[in-house]
């Protein structure tokens, strides 16, 4: 009997425990203003995901073009879309439209619990902005001249829906996850740690349970690179600038936190693998000093694609791609390589068939 009372307490107090970290500090979006440049405009549209949560997203549209071309894009690991908009209002200046959107539990988007990773959700997500897009904004923009764009983590994302669409007319994937390297593969007591929170989480007998997601290397959390702050001063000096460029406060109440039960379907797609399944044009945007997307992996995704994509390396680090040096030259190499290929029929798109390099540290 008195075991039994034991464990009884035991388990209140691990619930109590769970429930105490499972609060999330989400903030509900009311949405962005408005906003007019010189380049084009901006305003908040919604849309539903395949289960009807209610998704936001912000559609850029560029001045003086008629049903321009659009891109859709989402932001990478945990990310969010206002840390996008350097890259949005890149390919509004070219003329492009722009349909940036957070994921379910994400950002200004609906969906409990918060923070939830999982690749599967994340791929229909895409699929229901494209919906979206051909659906309700055709006279507005052209969804037959439909381009996808992600980074890191949404990078593979948008590799693996293109590759199971027909109506993709263009894909860039910057730094894009392909498989999980060697060296970050959790072993011995950090993965059992990962292991028991996930299975506990996916019970769901237990308020939500929550890793970190980004610290240092050493650190105990789901990405780790000498790019990010560390875990436990998350606010401090280390890492890259990117970190202290984000805007402020983050959207949707982010915190630095996933969902443990996402851990289970991180591995249940491997862009890698249907990257050669891909039909349309691909420019991969690489980082040579990026130590958690090896630079190899994407040359050999590169390699898969021969003849239909194209490859920008850059002497920098994963983040650098959104702050850095680099960014500039690399943002509007994108919004080069996305209008022609998505321009109008007939129009002649010369780079990869004729093997040649647009821009230098590109192959």
């Amino acid at each position: 009997m008195i075991w039994l009372v034991a464990a009884g307490a035991l388990l209140v107090a691990s619930w109590l425990v769970l429930w105490r970290r499972a609060r999330f500090g989400w903030v509900r979006s009311s949405g962005r203003p408005d906003e007019r440049r010189a380049a084009g405009t901006v305003r908040t549209v919604h849309f539903p995901a395949k289960d009807g949560t209610r998704l936001e997203a912000w559609l850029y549209l560029p001045e003086g073009v008629r049903r321009p071309a659009v891109v859709v894009m989402a932001a990478g690991l945990g990310g969010t879309k206002d840390a996008l908009e350097s890259f949005a209002w890149a390919f509004v200046e070219r003329g492009l439209a722009v349909l940036s959107f957070d994921y379910r539990c994400f950002g200004g988007s609906e969906g409990v619990p918060r923070h939830w990773v999982a690749p599967p959700r994340h791929r229909e997500d895409y699929e229901a902005a494209i919906d979206f897009v051909r659906r309700d904004l055709g006279e507005t923009v052209d969804p037959a001249r439909l381009a996808l764009w992600g980074s890191s983590f949404s990078g593979g994302t948008a590799l693996v829906t293109a590759a199971r669409r027909e109506d993709v007319r263009a894909l860039v994937v910057q730094c894009p996850y392909l498989a999980t390297p060697p060296h970050l593969q959790p072993r011995g007591l950090a993965m059992a740690r990962f292991v028991v929170l996930a299975t506990l989480d996916m019970l769901r007998i237990f308020p939500p349970i929550y890793v970190p997601l980004f610290g240092r290397p050493g650190e105990w959390a789901f990405a780790t690179s000498d790019e990010n702050p560390s875990v436990a001063a998350f606010d401090g000096p280390l890492g890259s600038d990117f970190w202290r460029q984000l805007p402020t406060p983050p959207l949707g109440g982010w915190e630095n936190r996933m969902l443990a039960r996402g851990l289970a379907t991180i591995d249940e797609i491997v862009p890698m693998d249907v990257a050669d399944q891909i039909r349309c044009p691909v420019l991969f945007v690489a980082a040579r000093r990026d130590d958690m997307v090896p630079h190899a992996f994407v040359e050999e995704a590169h390699a898969r694609l021969a003849g239909r994509s194209e490859l920008a390396s850059y002497d920098c680090g994963h983040f650098d791609l959104y702050v850095g040096a680099a960014h500039a030259a690399n943002a509007r190499h994108q919004a080069d390589f996305i209008a022609r290929a998505v321009a109008p029929a007939g129009d002649a798109w010369p780079m990869i068939a004729q093997g040649r390099s647009a821009a230098p540290g590109t192959r």
